[in-house]
């Protein structure tokens, strides 16, 4: 599991790290920013801080987030699950 997510891309696999936050089951209207640094981001998915704000910043031009001053918000979680680069 390990080495397949290490072999995606940088964007992809911020998104993945993203979505995994996520329960997949939210309903409508649920609450969808998450309070998580870019440095944490890039802990859990093994990039560096810089690397991971340019993969946030791709992820915003396709409108799958948005990133806030007090977090991220995720505007299509499924979107995050599926996203290869």
């Amino acid at each position: 599991m390990l080495e397949n997510e290490r072999s995606r891309g940088p964007n992809a696999r911020v998104a993945q790290c993203l979505a995994a936050l996520f329960n997949p089951q939210l309903s409508p209207g649920t609450e969808r920013t998450l309070r998580i640094s870019q440095e944490e981001i890039g802990h859990l998915s093994g990039l560096s801080r810089q690397r991971v704000n340019h993969a946030l910043q791709a992820l915003e031009k396709r409108t799958l987030l948005r990133v806030e001053h007090v977090g991220i918000t995720v505007s299509d979680p499924p979107g995050l699950r599926s996203f290869v680069d």
